[in-house]
């Protein structure tokens, strides 16, 4: 509620209150509440994007999404940074370095950072949708090397964010993607 009613405020410190706050309750283990806070979270982003305090929130979201002890705080990490990928726009991806970092912890990680990354990449498809398509094509040999992985959590990691890719992909996209599949 707070974060629907916020982006009707003028003033960007009380905004940017209102997203500490947000960031806060994306470490409740619901994935409801989670969705809920991120689908609120972007357009609060987007309208301080320019303050420079605003930046750092992914890095720490990203340590969370990669990091986190329990399922719950990766999963709310995820969600928290598709969320501010979408506020802050697409080229945040690249100057924070964003998809390198997922790429590392699926190949040298964890399971536990490989379940992360696995998550981040669905969240990310599902909320930017055809722009996070070109993304697709890179990550596309951690996903099928993740499927065959040891751990049960990081095979279901996988099924969720493939399920997701493949459901956001254009008709050039399942042309680009279908034969390194096959």
């Amino acid at each position: 509620l707070v974060g629907a009613v916020a982006r009707f405020l003028r003033d960007p410190e009380k905004i940017l209150a209102i997203v500490k706050k947000l960031l806060n309750a994306l470490a409740i283990p619901s994935e409801s509440v989670q969705r809920s806070v991120a689908d609120r979270l972007a357009p609060l982003v987007a309208s301080i994007k320019a303050n420079p305090s605003v930046a750092p929130f992914l890095d720490r979201l990203l340590d969370c999404c990669l990091n986190g002890e329990t399922y719950g705080d990766r999963r709310g990490g995820a969600f928290g940074v598709s969320a501010m990928v979408k506020g802050l726009g697409i080229g945040v991806l690249k100057q924070r370095q964003v998809i390198p970092a997922l790429e590392a912890a699926c190949t040298q990680g964890t399971p536990l950072n490989r379940q992360g990354a696995l998550f981040a990449f669905e969240c990310l498809c599902d909320r930017l949708k055809l722009l996070f398509e070109p993304y697709v094509i890179v990550i596309l040999p951690l996903l099928l090397k993740c499927f065959s992985d040891g751990s049960e959590h990081v095979r279901k990691a996988a099924h969720g964010a493939s399920r997701s890719i493949m459901a956001n992909l254009s008709q050039h996209g399942v042309k680009l993607v279908l034969p390194k599949i096959l």
